[in-house]
């Protein structure tokens, strides 16, 4: 990707980030009324918190297929990919971290591959979470619908490395690239779904902070299982940006035992807001890291001319 094309979709998705902020702004405010400034402040800390989890599971990926980055230096890669959540179709950010991965030395394969596992990992890890949360914490749920642990149990082999390579094999296949995909072992993989369980348990807690303020007596345990769940459902429609209105539905869904629509409408566009705003506060860490980054090799290379220039 040219610097040109890769500063024109930065471009396009920070405007659609912008759009995103300013169209929800009217419904949110309507529904700020009804919380706290210490549940608003409590539940964007905990997303802030997530987002830089998020980065350390795709971090323990990555090094896995070759990407020598420090933590800060992961953190700007993926944080500064997120933004590509906005633009319609849920492979953006994949392609975005690929793109920023390059500049770390990792080929566009290889890069791919990381990006792909990675996607998947926190997949796996929503559905199980999120079935687990829903059944375990709805009074009398777990004799009627005990078979969703066992389909979140068989959602938990895709995480076993030959299941797992054979998965990026038929995505390779579907995206027509004709390059071999690299192959990551048990350990990054246990390390990535580690990270990715923790950060479903701190989003879990943003939306317990909102949500037990709507509708007092909500549990933690079902909070958690139900936005893992309408996270899942809002990835999977691709068509929607970051899942706009498919997460809100499966929201007020999952929430019916304890809240009413409103209440569960209000947790959701509150929600969506705080992580968008997450979203904010990642791009602009990105950018800080890299204004960081750059300062110390533009001192270097003052003092050293013969010095290559910075990738």
């Amino acid at each position: 990707m040219s610097k040109a094309l890769r500063w024109g979709f930065l471009a396009i998705a920070v405007a659609l980030l912008g759009w995103a902020v300013v169209s929800q702004w009217d419904a949110v405010s309507a529904s700020l009324r009804d919380l706290t400034w210490g549940a608003i402040v409590g539940a964007l800390a905990a997303c802030i918190v997530a987002l830089g989890i998020n980065a350390m599971s795709w971090r323990a990926v990555m090094r896995a297929i070759g990407l020598k980055a420090t933590v800060p230096e992961a953190m700007r890669v993926f944080l500064l990919s997120q933004i590509g959540k906005y633009v319609p179709g849920s492979v953006w950010p994949v392609l975005a971290q690929a793109e920023f991965a390059r500049d770390h030395g990792v080929s566009r394969p290889r890069a791919m591959t990381g990006s792909i596992v990675a996607m998947v990992v926190g997949v796996v890890t929503a559905a199980i979470v999120g079935s687990a949360g829903l059944v375990l914490a709805v009074p009398g749920a777990l004799a009627a619908y005990w078979w969703v642990l066992v389909v979140a149990a068989g959602l938990a082999t895709m995480l076993v490395p030959p299941v797992l390579a054979r998965l990026v094999a038929l995505a390779f296949r579907l995206t027509r690239r004709t390059e071999e995909p690299a192959r990551i072992g048990a350990g990054p993989l246990l390390a990535s779904a580690a990270w990715s369980v923790l950060m479903w348990a701190v989003l879990g807690l943003h939306a317990w902070l909102l949500l037990r303020e709507l509708a007092p007596g909500s549990d933690l345990l079902l909070a958690t299982g139900a936005f893992a769940f309408a996270w899942l459902v809002g990835f999977l429609v691709v068509i929607a940006p970051a899942g706009a209105g498919a997460r809100e539905a499966a929201l007020v869904l999952a929430l019916g035992s304890v809240a009413t629509p409103a209440q569960a409408l209000s947790l959701a566009l509150v929600s969506r807001f705080l992580m968008t705003a997450a979203d904010v506060a990642g791009l602009g860490a990105g950018i800080a890291i890299g204004a960081r980054r750059r300062g110390p090799a533009a001192t270097a290379r003052a003092a050293s001319p013969e010095a290559p220039p910075e990738a």
